[in-house]
């Protein structure tokens, strides 16, 4: 299913890349508008906007945006699917999608964003993210830290690397009215909050499958 997903995602990136690529900015404009989520147009109840909920989770704004994304997903992703199975795991991937959406839509009655489309399947991925810390908290992640001479490559344990990636979601989503970021924090950490304690109340009974093993390294 992690695979399937980032199919969809590219093939769905395909006509935002078309419009980027040729400047065609109507065209860019209309692919947005119509299929990201607008928190006024859920928050009034129309009716066109339910849909979007879900296909603003496979539209994204740039080629950097889902580039990232579909690394995220890729790194995160396939341990959880494993664990999950596969039905489970699509439930899991939706539920922390609308978790993140939620939160949003609430960030956004406080700081007026009301009219800003969202895009990206951050807020799901996210929710990957807070099940991989419950599930694989000591699997070492393998990440580009920034030195003195340039990058270099450490080995980091999961639950250190995603306690600081959620502390940093937490101090952008504080200060993003003050700094105009066109990122949604709320949504990631709403994302990251619904997979987080889904794991934690799942992981009792997954955990006792003898064929599991809870090593493994992942890159980032």
């Amino acid at each position: 299913m992690t695979e399937i997903l980032i199919a969809i995602n590219m093939l769905c990136f395909i006509p935002v890349f078309w419009a980027w690529i040729t400047g065609d900015e109507a065209l860019y404009e209309h692919i947005i508008l119509t299929y990201g989520f607008i928190p006024i147009r859920f928050l009034s109840l129309d009716p066109n906007s339910f849909f979007t909920i879900f296909t603003s989770m496979f539209i994204h704004a740039d080629i950097f945006h889902i580039l990232g994304n579909m690394l995220f997903l890729h790194i995160f992703g396939d341990n959880v699917e494993d664990l999950l199975g596969r039905a489970r795991y699509i439930i899991f991937y939706f539920l922390c999608g609308l978790a993140a959406t939620f939160l949003h839509v609430i960030s956004c009655i406080f700081f007026r964003w009301l009219d800003v489309p969202v895009i990206g399947a951050s807020g799901a991925i996210s929710g990957l993210v807070g099940a991989y810390v419950v599930f694989f908290p000591k699997a070492r992640i393998l990440t580009a830290v920034l030195g003195y001479y340039g990058y270099y490559v450490a080995s980091v344990r999961a639950e250190v690397y995603i306690g600081i990636w959620f502390l940093f979601q937490l101090l952008w989503a504080v200060l993003s009215p003050f700094v105009a970021s066109p990122v949604a924090y709320w949504a990631h950490i709403g994302g990251f909050l619904m997979g987080f304690f889904i794991a934690l109340l799942a992981k009792p009974r997954l955990m006792s499958r003898p064929a599991y093993s809870l090593g493994g390294t992942a890159w980032s």
